[in-house]
């Protein structure tokens, strides 16, 4: 039975992850900032980024640390850095023989947010140790970015659309991302440490066209109105220092979406032989 250790145990990745890998014979070990049992998981150890893990290492000879872990307050990606080197070189230290690292297609050397700056010398520090980089786009499911985005659309009756729309965006199944991790783990692809994978569908979609694809699903009528650009971002400014007041996305996922818009990513997901999805699909299979 192979042994595994996914960070960040709670997150949207984290957990469906774990529960592919659990159901293929696995031994799913976690951490959280709580050590409480997480659905999908064996057992939960105590992690904070920054901090080095106590006892997992010593009480588990593991095959395989996938880092998920991320604190969405460290706005410019620094403790989420720092805390992830912290613990792949443990994993290291103690001949953990996989890791791999779920990045971003934000992650770029000249990224318009520090976010995806931070998140491509992390990338950078994996491949120059053989480590494995993966890069999803918007991962569709029921969580994470995508699911606070259903959320809005299902609370909201007027919808902003920002720049009309019309901000091209790469998107990634869930269910998808955790089967090449589990492949991976399984040695039933050809993924190696010596590239970043994108894991993004091929051709991007309008944002607006995602929004309206989300309301046709749950049967919502929405009103969608076109806002500009930098309204959009005072007003997310504004609200991220009002605890009340939570939107579906912040500064830093709109300056990504920006830069996704702006540029050509290739898929390595044909190249691997997993079958690529429309929008539609994937929300489809939405509870």
């Amino acid at each position: 039975m192979r042994k595994v250790l996914i960070t960040g145990a709670n997150g949207f990745i984290a957990k469906s992850t774990a529960r592919t890998l659990r159901e293929a014979g696995c031994f799913i070990i976690g951490t959280s900032r709580n050590p409480v049992s997480v659905s999908g998981y064996d057992e939960i150890v105590h992690g904070v980024l920054g901090e080095p893990l106590k006892d997992v290492f010593e009480n588990h000879k593991l095959d395989a640390v996938i880092h998920c872990a991320f604190d969405k307050g460290d706005t410019y990606n620094i403790n989420n850095a720092e805390g992830t080197y912290i613990w792949a070189e443990q994993a290291e230290k103690n001949n953990v023989a996989l890791q791999i690292f779920i990045s971003s297609l934000s992650a770029d050397e000249a990224a318009f947010a520090p976010y995806g700056r931070k998140k491509y010398e992390v990338e950078q520090w994996f491949l120059r140790r053989k480590h494995i980089v993966f890069r999803p786009g918007l991962v569709i499911g029921n969580g994470g970015l995508f699911g606070r985005i259903v959320m809005t659309i299902k609370k909201s009756p007027v919808i902003p659309l920002i720049d009309n729309g019309k901000t091209l965006t790469y998107f990634t199944d869930v269910d998808t991302l955790s089967d090449i991790i589990r492949d991976t783990l399984l040695n039933k692809n050809k993924v190696t440490g010596s590239k970043v994978w994108n894991l993004q569908q091929e051709c991007p979609v309008f944002f607006g066209d995602i929004l309206k694809e989300i309301a046709k699903h749950y049967n919502l009528f929405r009103l969608f109105i076109p806002v500009p650009r930098i309204i959009i971002s005072f007003v997310l400014r504004l609200t991220e220092k009002m605890a009340f007041l939570k939107l579906g996305i912040n500064v830093n996922n709109l300056k990504g979406m920006r830069q996704h818009g702006q540029r050509k990513y290739k898929s390595d997901l044909a190249s691997l032989r997993y079958e690529e999805l429309s929008i539609g699909a994937m929300i489809k299979k939405l509870e």
